[in-house]
């Protein structure tokens, strides 16, 4: 498993979009206004900006409100081949909030569980070529 990026989820993306591409500096790779999404490159590793609205309707889950028990970010982890990662970590006792699925515009499969204190972790298979 290799950390892939830290997706934070905002409630207000455009105030926070600004922050890291315009107080921060950081180059965006991938900047998708209508989706409220970013994805600014830091050098070795990433940081998503995703809204929680957008996540929530994903996960089909209500994250809350920021300053509430909520969401704030989500650890993303990309591995080979998520079914075989899921079953082994499914075989360990880990309770997935969602199991493994093709998200149409995040080109690939994810899958979705918490860790011991509510942490969010998504596990990402990038979408092969030749799908």
């Amino acid at each position: 498993m290799n950390l892939l990026q830290v997706r934070i989820l905002v409630d207000d993306f455009h105030k926070s979009a600004a922050f890291y591409r315009d107080l921060l500096e950081l180059k965006a790779d991938w900047y998708e206004e209508t989706m409220e999404y970013a994805l600014f490159n830091t050098g070795a590793a990433r940081i998503e900006l995703l809204s929680r609205k957008a996540m929530g309707e994903a996960l089909g889950e209500d994250l809350g409100q920021s300053g509430s028990y909520t969401t704030n970010f989500v650890l993303n982890i990309e591995v080979e081949n998520i079914d075989e990662t899921y079953h082994r970590l499914s075989d360990k006792g880990i309770k997935f909030v969602k199991e493994p699925f093709t998200h149409p515009t995040w080109n690939g499969r994810l899958a979705h569980f918490r860790d011991a204190d509510g942490t969010l972790i998504e596990l990402y298979q990038a979408k092969k070529k030749e799908d």
